[in-house]
This record gives C-alpha cells, structure tokens and sequence, in this order.
C-alpha cells in the first residue's frame, strides 16, 4: 500500500509543478525552466542526504545513473517545450504515456506479474490519458496548435529510457538514485544554458529564478517519491500511478487558464481515477 501511495503524491505535485513550468516556458523559455528548476531541485538532495542515515550503495549505481541523468536532461527540455508550444490539456496527457515503456520492460524483462484488477487499471488508466489528450475544438487543428505533438512524442521516448534508468539506480537507495541522476543531468544542463547565453539569449534574471525555484523543489521531490515507491514496489505500478500527473495539470489549465475541457476530456479524467482505484485495490 505504500508504494502506490508515495506514486500517487508524486503524481500530484509532479502535476502542479508541470502547469506550472508550462506557464513559465512561454515567457524564459523550457531551457531556462529546465536549469533552473535542476539548480533549487538537487540543492534539495542535500537535506536528506545530510540528515538521513542512507549509506552510499555503491559507485554501480552510476551507471544506470548516468544514462538517467543525460534522457533526464534531454527530456525536461524537450517536455517543457511540447507543455508551452500547444494546449496544456492536449499536451500533458499524451505525454503521460511514456509509461506504456516502462510498463512493458518490467512485465516483459524483469519478470513483474500485476494481478488481474491491476492490470484492468492499467488499461483503463491508458484509456483515461488517451481520453483525456482529445480535444473537441476542430479549430485548434487549423491554426497549428498541434505542432507540439511530435515534441511530445520525443519527451515519450526519452521519458521512457530515464525511468528504467532512474529504477535500477534506485534499486538500493531512491535518494542515491536521484542523486546520481542529477549529478549529470544538472552540469548538462547549465553547460547548455551558458552557451545559449553566450550565443545571445537573455541572462535568468533574478525574478525569473525566484519565480521558477518551486518548480525545481516540487519536480525534484515528486522523483525523490517516485524512487522510493520503485524501490519499495513494482515498477509497472508506480510508473502508471506517478504518470497521472496530466490530469492534475489539466484540471489547472482549466481552472487558471480557461483551457477548453470537453466532455469526451472529463470523461477520460473519470476512467483513469477508475483505474487509479482498480491498480490501488489489486
């Protein structure tokens, strides 16, 4: 029961902290967001490890880690930039299925074997974030809006690769695991802001970094969250569970942005808690 509670927490915050990354990347750009928020978000790996007696398992976790580290990296920028280019409503959802992926590496490869409910919620869970990810408005299509969606097939694809690589850093020690992973996605990160700096684009001014530091905090204690549910229960569990964070940020998106939700959306909302329930219950 507790690895699908920490994934359903990380699903909410991870949530709040995408709308709010989405806002912020229409104005500074997915790149600044990404460096900024990687800066607040490892500064808060330090706490833990400081205060709580997790001893190192072992320099093998960076192998994984590295490879999380670099899809990490690569992905927060290309996310952030599918989230700003088109409709948060349209767009979070779809990239919720980068855990079909994992799902099929763990059931597949590492021998996982959800029970029948759960593997109903799963379904039901992927029908939600397909229902969801539709939208009603054939004018949306004609001014290019879509545009985002090859985007957010990429951040699938490289989403994918980072949460298989993030569960076997974090097999020992979720927050070792993180901690490995941000050990090189954060350097990647800022090394390709101060050449896009250098190159001409506007320095982070110090309202820009105060305004996109909670991000970093809440995307960072989400993956602290998720690290520790995989480590404690199945990857495929705690993958679904943690990617229905879009439903939160669409939820937002309506409310503070007056995005459309049609009915064929709040429909699809509905059966992907359904199978939250079902994948809980099992």
């Amino acid at each position: 029961m507790l690895a699908p509670l920490l994934a359903l927490s990380a699903s909410v915050i991870w949530g709040v902290a995408d709308f709010q990354a989405a806002v912020r990347a229409r104005n500074v750009g997915p790149l600044v967001v990404a460096a900024v928020a990687q800066i607040t978000g490892t500064a808060l790996l330090i706490l833990p490890l400081l205060f709580f007696d997790d001893p190192f398992p072992g320099w093998q976790i960076w192998i994984p880690g590295v490879i999380a580290g670099v899809a990490g990296s690569a992905g927060h920028v290309v996310f952030y930039a599918a989230l700003s280019r088109g409709p948060i409503g349209v767009i979070a959802p779809i990239l919720a299925m980068s855990s079909a992926g994992p799902v099929l590496f763990a059931v597949l490869v590492s021998g996982e074997r959800p029970a029948l409910l759960q593997v109903v919620g799963l379904v039901l869970a992927v029908v939600g974030v397909v229902l969801v990810s539709r939208q009603a408005s054939v004018g949306d299509t004609k001014h290019g809006k879509y545009g985002a969606i090859p985007l957010a097939l990429l951040a699938i694809a490289i989403g994918t690769v980072m949460y298989i690589a993030l569960d076997a850093a974090s097999q020992e020690s979720g927050l070792w695991g993180v901690t490995a992973q941000r050990s090189v996605s954060l350097p990647i990160l800022l090394i390709a802001l101060m050449v896009v700096t250098v190159r001409g684009a506007t320095r982070p001014s110090l309202s820009t970094f105060r305004a996109i530091a909670p991000i970093g905090i809440m995307d960072t204690g989400a993956l602290l969250l998720f690290a520790y549910a995989t480590s404690v229960g199945d990857l495929s569990l705690a993958v679904v569970l943690a990617s229905l964070y879009p439903v939160v940020t669409v939820i937002l998106a309506r409310v503070r942005l007056s995005e459309h939700l049609s009915r064929v959306q709040r429909v699809g909302a509905v059966v992907a808690f359904a199978g939250v329930a079902a994948i809980v219950a099992g």
